[in-house]
């Protein structure tokens, strides 16, 4: 396994400006101020769950934006969206044959289409968003893995819950059981059981259905109020789109439910009642960073981890349940803090 290397953060909150392709799967774009001299041309191909996930691929690509919104980095910016697994390479190639300075890969299926791009293409920077494993353990000199600690983020996530519930029956509801998901699910079911000793949890991944990856809210929602059924009263979504139908079957059941990946109050504004807080990774910032790094002359190859001891990771705001969970505020600042520091284990051994 390639060298992993732990970046310092500064966090900022930003806009998410998106332009969401149409059913082509076609790129959208921005450019950079006319006064550049050079110009970062930056694609970023997102997996099947697309921008409209409000959360996995949407905040990846608010990276790209934010890059073309500072104007010291001159940065052209485009997405293009996958409708299936075919299109990994095909879109990959899309943005080689334009020319781009850089392309971003949103998602552990697109691994093995992005490790064969940068070997064919030495050129292009080649930025994998949740995928680490390479295979052969060399990494191609232009070649970079963000990895994150999902499992941290789950356990905030999870550690709220626990506290929550008025049921002591909480669930999840997940999408493909591939690491970081399956690190999400075992961080928040050993937080959940941390802060309380009698809960129950309840779980289910997502079966693969190709162009369905992540993307079927129908079967988040059914299987949310199956749980619902069986004493649930908080539902964990995390799996793009399929996760989300989770979160609007907690709206319909008025019932508690936690966001994945970004802050999903803000994101998918459709949720909000039912959102006690999100397990945040900080998506926009890692992508952002790798972007400034190649514009600085500074890119190195190899693994970068986001965790909860530089701020890669953490938990939402509880945003309307503040009045009413806002005691345990401290309680999980307190364990952001075990587990920035170590004392605190997620339970995660992969």
């Amino acid at each position: 396994m390639s060298r992993v290397r732990a970046l310092g953060l500064v966090m900022a909150t930003s806009t998410l400006l998106l332009a969401c392709g149409g059913s082509s799967g076609g790129p959208t774009s921005s450019s950079p101020a006319s006064s550049c001299t050079k110009t970062w041309k930056v694609g970023l191909v997102t997996d099947v769950g697309k921008l409209s996930d409000k959360s996995f691929n949407a905040n990846s690509y608010q990276g790209v934006t934010d890059a073309q919104a500072d104007a010291s980095l001159c940065v052209q910016g485009k997405a293009i969206e996958s409708t299936s697994e075919n299109d990994y390479a095909k879109n990959i190639q899309t943005f080689v044959d334009q020319k781009y300075d850089m392309i971003v890969t949103v998602g552990f299926k697109l691994g093995d289409a992005s490790i064969a791009a940068a070997k064919a293409n030495p050129n292009v920077k080649i930025v994998m968003v949740d995928f680490a494993d390479f295979a052969d353990k060399t990494t191609p000199p232009n070649l970079l893995g963000i990895q994150f600690r999902e499992d941290q983020a789950g356990y905030l996530a999870g550690a709220l819950a626990g506290l929550a519930t008025k049921t002591n029956t909480v669930a999840g509801v997940y999408g493909l059981d591939i690491p970081p998901v399956h690190k999400y699910r075992v961080g928040f079911e050993n937080g959940a059981k941390a802060t309380n000793p009698n809960i129950k949890v309840l779980g289910i991944y997502q079966p693969e259905s190709g162009a369905k990856d992540f993307n079927d809210p129908d079967f988040g929602k059914q299987n949310a109020l199956t749980f619902f059924g069986k004493g649930a009263d908080i539902v964990f979504g995390a799996g793009g789109n399929t996760g989300n139908g989770a979160l609007l079957a907690a709206v319909d059941q008025k019932k508690m439910c936690i966001g994945v990946d970004v802050d999903q109050f803000v994101s998918y504004p459709d949720a909000q009642s039912c959102l006690i807080t999100s397990a945040e990774k900080h998506l926009a910032v890692a992508v952002k960073a790798s972007i400034v790094n190649m514009v600085h002359g500074s890119f190195t190859n190899g693994i970068v981890l986001f965790d909860a001891k530089n701020k890669g990771v953490g938990y939402a705001p509880f945003h309307n349940f503040q009045s009413q969970l806002g005691t345990y505020q401290s309680k999980l600042d307190t364990i952001l803090a075990g587990l920035s520091d170590g004392s605190i284990k997620t339970g995660y051994t992969g």
